[in-house]
């Protein structure tokens, strides 16, 4: 079972954990100042957040969910089965295509596309 931002907000638990938080950003490659940017959170205010779990305003915390989930982190909720995780969005053979998509073609500007 996955848990989107939307879900959360509406029940009201919207928090990540710093590891969830870190674990995401690993699992997409992505890394602070690109995080930073994607959800204007500071990359200082992550990097605290994630070493040591500074506490963050609920905004800040929603804001860096969203940014992780638009960039293709999935968070999966506790549950009987097991504890709260983070996961890609998409599956190896998705993540292939997408990633021939992006080696196509010269340099962005290149192409005929209007």
């Amino acid at each position: 079972m996955t848990c989107e931002a939307s879900d959360v907000v509406e029940t009201g638990n919207l928090m990540i954990s710093p590891q969830q938080c870190r674990a995401a950003r690993i699992h997409i490659q992505v890394d602070r100042p690109l995080l930073a940017t994607a959800s204007g959170v500071s990359a200082q205010t992550i990097l605290s957040f994630e070493r040591s779990g500074r506490s963050l305003p609920d905004a800040g915390v929603l804001a860096l969910r969203q940014a992780l989930e638009r960039l293709g982190a999935e968070f999966i909720c506790e549950d009987a089965a097991g504890g709260a995780a983070v996961r890609l969005r998409f599956n190896a053979d998705q993540s292939r295509s997408i990633s021939d998509w992006e080696a196509e073609g010269g340099r962005v500007g290149d192409d005929d596309v209007p």
